[in-house]
């Protein structure tokens, strides 16, 4: 328990940030080592890299795009008046102090 005690602030952001690297790449070393399934080794035909669409999720993402398309033709159209005044300007506070 003593390292504990002496690890200072910024080793233990290093170590933090490289154990989530280090969890973040796991899966992917896994996947370029994995092999693919033996029936398709053995058909010689490449593995699916997802399941097939169904009639209904092909209509669904259709309806989408088209919700999409028709919001983006109205932003386009918009006309923003000339001399209008911009967007609220995101700046930022100082938090106030808590009394102890």
């Amino acid at each position: 328990m003593d390292v504990l005690r002496r690890m200072n602030r910024r080793r233990f952001v290093r170590l933090l940030a490289a154990g989530a690297a280090a969890a973040a790449a796991a899966p992917l070393a896994g996947t370029a080592a994995a092999k693919p399934p033996r029936r398709a080794m053995e058909a010689g035909q490449p593995t699916p890299t997802h399941r097939p669409l169904t009639a209904a999720m092909r209509k669904e993402i259709e309806v989408q795009k088209k919700s999409v398309a028709d919001m983006l033709k109205v932003v386009r159209a918009y006309e923003l008046p000339a001399g209008s005044p911009p967007a609220p300007i995101f700046r930022a506070v100082r938090a106030a102090r808590r009394e102890r």
